[in-house]
């Protein structure tokens, strides 16, 4: 790893940010169908066509999350982060790592759930795949105020960092 300070984020982090974002945003709206589909299957009638499809897209679209979510924790852990803002009060700076923390849980745990649920057919794994979407969201929410907060209130670069390379 070089020693010159990790200002921002590369390219490649950048680029799996939005990404994921984009794959996390089609679950959130797509999730129906699965539902749909898994409830066919359970009465033992034929799903639609066009749900089968986007019930696969959505298997699909977990997995990737999943793998991009390995790929963004090896990067952040190999090449780092830029540190947050001097001026952030300690308080700021614990709710920001408490957020992306359980966001990456979240990355990681929401597929492995909706895999051993869809492939494995356990309950449970199915109930917590659910239930996380009610941590999920909010989360989701709370992380784009606090970019946006620091952007237009704090006056600082975080929001940047995620839209520019560091050079």
């Amino acid at each position: 790893m070089s020693t010159a300070p990790v200002t921002g984020y590369s390219r490649l982090q950048i680029a799996l940010h939005w990404t994921v974002f984009l794959l996390v945003a089609f679950q959130i709206v797509g999730h129906e169908a699965i539902l749909r589909v898994g409830e066919a299957l359970r009465d033992n009638a034929v799903p639609a066509a066009g749900d089968v499809t986007l019930a696969n897209l959505h298997v699909a679209a977990g997995i990737a999350i999943f793998a991009f979510a390995i790929w963004r924790v090896y990067l952040m852990l190999t090449r780092g982060g830029p540190q947050p803002p001097e001026s952030e009060h300690p308080a700021l700076r614990i709710l920001a790592k408490a957020t992306h923390g359980i966001l990456y849980l979240l990355l990681l745990g929401m597929p492995i759930s909706g895999a051993a649920a869809w492939f494995g057919g356990i309950e449970a794994a199915a109930f917590g795949h659910s239930m996380a979407r009610f941590v999920l969201l909010p989360l989701i929410l709370l992380h784009v105020v606090g970019a946006l907060a620091h952007h237009y209130v704090f006056k600082t670069d975080v929001l940047r960092r995620m839209t520019r390379p560091q050079a």
